[in-house]
């Protein structure tokens, strides 16, 4: 009976309390701003930072180089060339929501090229497409219609170009004069904005499997090439799902363009996907050729190792 007593007294000072203590938790919490403060999420932030750590991880830091454009730093990663003398720079553009060492074609190009006297200078693209948004079909429009006398924004435009000139900048620091543009999809498309409104800056310009960010027309991005008289390798997949009409549009402009400067190569990269042999060393092998044929290289052979022959 005592112990029922008890346990009822207990329950009578627990509801008696209750509310001043939750009034107290939640005046605590109230208080307490960190207790509030909602973390937003920055993919970005994180992948770049992943990226660094990978690099710093088998001791690549040194190509890790932090620049600054529009008023903000930016992770670019420079690799020298392997040979004695440098021919040129590559720079190259990520696609969208990747970053400057993307395994699929930023990876090997950045790597292999600096084998034939090319550096290379892979920059920190900003993301369009937030992830969890839906990913829009980029506009499309007809021939017939007026679009093509309309100028071209794409998405943090301005940022991308003063990136894209920061790097260049780097490169002549180093001795460097001679460039070449490198994009990839989404980055394709800053490359080829880039080009076509700065004629001087770069002399070659590579597409790789291009594609529209969101909310641009594929149209207007492919009359870019008319104004773009550089020498343009155009690498792509003409996939079913893929918009085809954006290819053709492509190949119509480079027949257009008045004072051309180099030639407009349009390749489709299925064939040489389903050869069986490493579609990546294709790609290299496809963008080293262009290079050497349109750019102002010397000679690209690779010098014979020198052997003391009081060591046999």
């Amino acid at each position: 009976m005592q112990k029922i007593h008890l346990l009822l007294k207990i329950t009578l000072i627990g509801w008696l309390l209750g509310p001043a203590i939750n009034a107290q938790a939640e005046d605590a919490s109230s208080a307490d701003p960190a207790a509030q403060k909602y973390v937003k999420p920055q993919p970005q932030v994180s992948r770049i930072n992943a990226l660094k750590a990978s690099l710093e991880g088998v001791q690549l830091e040194h190509q890790i180089q932090v620049l600054d454009a529009e008023g903000g730093p930016f992770l670019s990663l420079y690799k020298k060339s392997q040979t004695r003398s440098t021919q040129g720079c590559a720079i190259l553009l990520h696609s969208d929501n990747e970053h400057p060492d993307w395994p699929e074609a930023i990876a090997p190009l950045r790597d292999k090229l600096t084998e034939y006297s090319w550096c290379t200078l892979s920059i920190e693209v900003p993301d369009v497409t937030k992830r969890g948004q839906a990913i829009k079909t980029p506009s499309t429009a007809p021939a017939s219609e007026s679009t093509e006398e309309k100028t071209v924004s794409l998405a943090n435009q301005a940022i991308v170009f003063a990136r894209i000139e920061a790097a260049i900048e780097l490169a002549k620091a180093d001795g460097v004069n001679e460039f070449a543009l490198i994009g990839y999809r989404t980055g394709a498309s800053y490359a080829l904005a880039f080009s076509a409104q700065n004629k001087l800056a770069v002399q070659a310009l590579a597409l790789i499997d291009i594609q529209t960010p969101a909310d641009t027309s594929s149209y207007q991005i492919a009359q870019l090439i008319r104004e773009t008289p550089q020498p343009i390798l155009d690498y792509y997949l003409s996939q079913p799902s893929r918009n085809q009409q954006f290819a053709q549009w492509r190949q119509q402009a480079g027949r257009q363009r008045e004072k051309p400067q180099g030639q407009y190569i349009q390749k489709d990269a299925i064939p040489d996907r389903v050869t069986g042999q490493d579609s990546q060393a294709l790609l290299v092998q496809r963008v080293r050729g262009f290079l050497k044929q349109n750019t102002k290289q010397i000679s690209q052979r690779r010098p014979l190792p020198q052997v003391n022959k009081g060591l046999f």
